[in-house]
C-alpha cells in the first residue's frame, strides 16, 4: 500500500522549543502529541520512502497547485528569533513531477514549483520528527485556494500517483484551526472561532468526510483558519485505505487552535 501514515499537524513556531522556550509548557498537549507522531514516525521509517507535506503557506496560489519538485530543500527559524543550524531535506523530484503529470491527465491544475527554502507551514511540522532522528526524502506542496472537493480530487491524484510510482509515503497536513479564539488572538476575537474548532474537531473525530469537505463556508471564513485546505487533500488521500483515525490532542492557549491527528494501519 502507498500511505503507511498520514496526520494532521499544526505549524505555529512558538511550539518548536527553539522559538518558544519556556511558554512551551503552555502547549503541553500538543508536544506530547507531536512526540507520540514523531515516535510513530520513525518506527515506521523504514516502511516509508517520503514524507508529503502540504501547507497553507508558502507559493499559496488560486490558480495551480504548487508542487516542490527539487532535489534538496532547507530552512530554519531565525526570522522568529531562534538560531541556526539549517534544517536540510532531500527530495523526491520524480515523485512531484509525476504527480503533476497525472493532475494534468485529470484536468487538476498543478505545476512544478522551483522553491527550496521552506516556510514554516512545512518545517514546523517536520520539527519533531527531525528531533526524533527521522530522515526521509520530503515532497513539499502547498494548497490551492479552491472548494474543498476539488482539493479533494487532488488528494485521490496524489494517492494513485504514489501507487503508480510504487512510493510508500508519510503524508502531514499542515493545519492550525481557528486564528480568533481569544481577545488577544491573532486576528481578533470572533465567537465563530471556537465553534468553528468545536466542529471540525469532531467531524475529524468522526472521520466524517462528508461533513468536512461540506463545511459551512461563512463559518470557516469567520473563524480565521487555515485548516481546511490540507485537511481536504489528506481525505483524498486516506479515503477507502483503511486507516484508523485518532485525534490526539486539541488546545488553543495563544488564541489559536492546535490539533494534532493521526491516521494509521492495523
Amino acid at each position: 500500500m502507498s500511505i503507511e501514515f498520514a496526520a494532521i499537524l499544526p505549524h505555529p513556531p512558538i511550539i518548536v522549543p527553539s522559538v518558544g522556550g519556556k511558554r512551551t509548557k503552555m502547549v503541553s498537549r500538543t508536544v506530547r502529541a507531536l512526540e507520540a507522531v514523531s515516535k510513530k514516525l520513525k518506527s515506521l521509517e523504514k516502511d516509508i520512502d517520503t514524507i508529503v507535506v502540504i501547507t497553507p503557506h508558502g507559493a499559496v496560489s488560486s490558480a495551480t497547485v504548487p508542487v516542490y519538485t527539487g532535489p534538496v530543500f532547507e530552512g530554519d527559524f531565525s526570522y522568529f528569533g531562534a538560531p541556526r543550524p539549517l534544517y536540510q531535506f532531500k527530495g523526491d523530484p520524480d515523485l512531484g513531477i509525476a504527480l503533476v503529470k497525472e493532475c494534468e491527465q485529470r484536468g487538476i491544475p498543478a505545476s512544478r514549483h522551483p522553491e527550496t527554502v521552506l516556510d514554516h507551514g512545512v518545517l514546523v511540522p517536520l520539527a519533531y520528527p527531525y528531533a526524533a532522528g527521522v530522515r526521509r526524502p520530503i515532497l513539499p506542496i502547498a494548497v490551492a485556494i479552491w472548494p474543498l472537493a476539488k482539493l479533494y480530487e487532488f488528494g485521490l491524484a496524489l494517492r494513485d500517483t504514489c501507487k503508480q510510482k510504487e512510493r510508500r509515503i508519510a503524508f502531514i497536513a499542515s493545519a492550525d484551526m481557528s486564528h480568533r479564539l481569544t481577545q488577544d488572538a491573532p486576528s481578533g476575537y470572533d465567537p465563530a472561532g471556537k465553534e468553528f474548532d468545536e466542529k471540525l474537531v469532531q467531524l475529524v473525530r468522526d472521520n466524517n468526510i462528508e461533513g468536512i469537505l461540506g463545511f459551512p463556508q461563512d463559518l470557516a471564513e469567520q473563524a480565521g483558519q487555515d485548516a481546511l485546505w490540507s485537511i481536504a487533500v489528506l481525505l483524498g488521500l486516506v479515503d477507502g485505505e483503511g486507516l484508523k483515525n485518532e485525534v490526539l490532542s486539541y488546545e488553543g492557549p495563544f488564541g489559536v487552535g492546535y490539533m494534532v491527528a493521526s491516521y494509521e494501519r492495523q
